[in-house]
């Protein structure tokens, strides 16, 4: 009995030297948040998700109306320029009616014709714009596109599998749940593992190999937060050499040595003679 409150107190401390990395698991405000849950993995998706609208969107108004700025400013330039033109016609109408200076006839032509032609060339930017414009708005996210996106994405978890884990008994979840596992499928694994628990099927276990498959993944710290889950229902499972002898492992790869040491310890001194224990022997001399 004194092992065992050894073996919890041992994971209490483990708590209280790794509580700001091991219980953040499933904040979904962390920059990169970790030990999610398949609907919090979802929900942080659709927030990617509408983040990237809104950034799209905000660089599509942005470019409306730059470009909305360009096609004013040759706009005005372009009345101008036909205001000009037109004087200059007007001028050169009356030196046409009565005779004057030859020279400053050909000036007024000159620049007729250069304006002219200045105002063809700025239509046809004007048109180029115009046509950049209306190809941002046809991708534009309007407010009830986005709207109906936000509703869309508002959608259960796809399952994979053919049977649904919510329908399925706690024996069916924990036999598919050990065949994912040992095809190496930890992800789908820990979803109907996590099933199990919330159906109260071998909850210790459960959170035991809930721990698993995080640890498969390298997850560690959620691999300790669940070890830690599953050894306070039931101290003396079968699994527990291996559930102290992976904590250790994990605190090691954490890099915390003082509490990798400890759980080695714990291995050794109460699971003498079993190959966790022979391990975890090996590991701590190492550490030494």
């Amino acid at each position: 009995m004194r092992t065992s409150v050894a073996v919890l107190a041992l994971f209490s401390l483990c708590a209280l030297a790794s509580e700001p990395s091991v219980f953040g698991a499933g904040d979904l405000n962390q920059p990169n948040p970790y030990g999610l849950t398949n609907e919090e993995k979802l929900i942080l998706e659709n927030k990617k998700e509408i983040q990237s609208v809104m950034q799209k969107s905000n660089v599509q108004i942005a470019k409306v109306e730059t470009v909305s700025e360009r096609l004013d400013g040759l706009q005005t330039i372009i009345e101008g320029l036909v205001q000009t033109t037109n004087e200059q016609k007007m001028a050169l109408q009356r030196l046409s009616e009565s005779p004057g200076d030859a020279n400053t006839t050909d000036e007024l032509k000159k620049q007729v014709a250069a304006n002219t032609e200045n105002i063809a060339q700025f239509k046809a930017l004007l048109e180029e714009l115009s046509h950049v414009v209306d190809t941002i708005n046809a991708d534009y996210v309007s407010k009830e596109q986005f709207a109906a996106l936000i509703k869309q994405l508002k959608v259960k978890v796809p399952v994979t599998e053919a049977a649904s884990p919510a329908k399925m008994d706690g024996a069916a979840l924990e036999k598919e749940a050990n065949r994912l596992f040992s095809q190496k499928k930890y992800a789908e694994a820990q979803s109907y593992f996590e099933q199990m628990v919330q159906k109260k099927h071998k909850v210790a276990e459960g959170y035991f190999m809930i721990g698993e498959t995080y640890f498969e993944r390298k997850g560690y710290k959620t691999a300790v937060m669940n070890y830690k889950e599953s050894a306070s229902r039931n101290e003396n499972a079968f699994y527990m050499p291996t559930l102290l002898l992976h904590s250790g492992i994990s605190m090691e790869k954490a890099g915390d040595m003082t509490m990798a040491k400890a759980f080695y310890q714990a291995t050794v001194s109460k699971y003498a003679g079993t190959g966790a224990a022979k391990e975890a022997e090996l590991r701590l001399s190492k550490l030494q």
